[in-house]
């Protein structure tokens, strides 16, 4: 009873300001581009999830001028993917770039497409089947893979366990994207194609008015056919990635 009452305590200045409490945290499309005054005003509403970022202008000693993040509605990025079993890292590598656009609708929601490449070895991604069309081929476990994903997914950005700490300039997301797979079976040089799905959670920092750091873990599962119906894999790795890109 005692912590519900510190709560209720707590959170009434900021609910005070307004009638309606859920007005404190939920913008409408018509206030996706307020006024910097606004933004300061009303900063319960406007700061929930974003920030006003002003980045240090080592050349002149001063911070430049201010942005408000709630105004970013494209995400262009590029990304590094390095084997997640950190014990074999150079055996998984692959190259992504992703494009995201903020809706409309919801300010918090992206949507947006994603194409990744990676090259990887047989034993990082699968197994040899004991059962069916596959049953017929063994692969050695260092054969060469080749993975080639196409994504259309949504994206979710926040600041969750980052309103433990004064940072500004850090944001975390997640983003999950239904993949269409192409795997280039590098010992029997069959081609294989599927589906499958991708998902991660990243971590990133705001350097400058638009362009951002950080890095993300990502993982992928894949169900691909090769060249007859009863050759069928089941794919499955995850990976650790430094990205970069530019938010507008």
């Amino acid at each position: 009873m005692k912590f519900l009452l510190l709560v209720l305590l707590f959170s009434l200045p900021v609910f005070a300001a307004y009638e309606n409490p859920e007005e404190a945290f939920e913008i409408t499309p018509d206030e996706l581009d307020p006024a910097d005054g606004e933004v300061v005003q009303k900063k319960e509403k406007y700061m929930w999830d974003e920030s006003l970022v002003a980045p240090y202008n080592s050349d002149y000693g001063v911070l430049d001028s201010r942005r408000y993040t709630g105004k970013d509605r494209n995400k262009l990025s590029a990304s590094l993917h390095l084997n997640g079993q950190y014990e074999r890292l150079q055996k998984l590598m692959a190259f992504e770039v992703t494009w995201l656009r903020r809706s409309e609708a919801w300010h918090k929601l992206w949507w947006g497409g994603t194409y990744r490449r990676a090259q990887t070895r047989w034993n990082e991604i699968t197994s040899n089947n004991q059962s069916g069309g596959e049953s017929a081929f063994s692969r050695p476990g260092d054969a060469d893979q080749t993975i080639n994903t196409l994504g259309l997914g949504l994206g979710y950005r926040f600041k969750l366990f980052l309103d433990f700490w004064d940072v500004k300039d850090t944001f975390e997301s997640v983003q999950v994207f239904a993949t269409y797979n192409s795997l280039a079976e590098g010992h029997t040089g069959d081609n294989y194609t599927g589906y499958g799905m991708a998902a991660d959670y990243g971590l990133h920092k705001r350097t400058r008015q638009s362009f951002f750091y950080g890095g993300k873990f990502t993982y992928n599962i894949a169900w691909v056919e090769g060249p007859e119906n009863d050759r069928t894999l089941s794919l499955g790795w995850y990976t650790f990635a430094l990205e970069a890109g530019f938010l507008f």
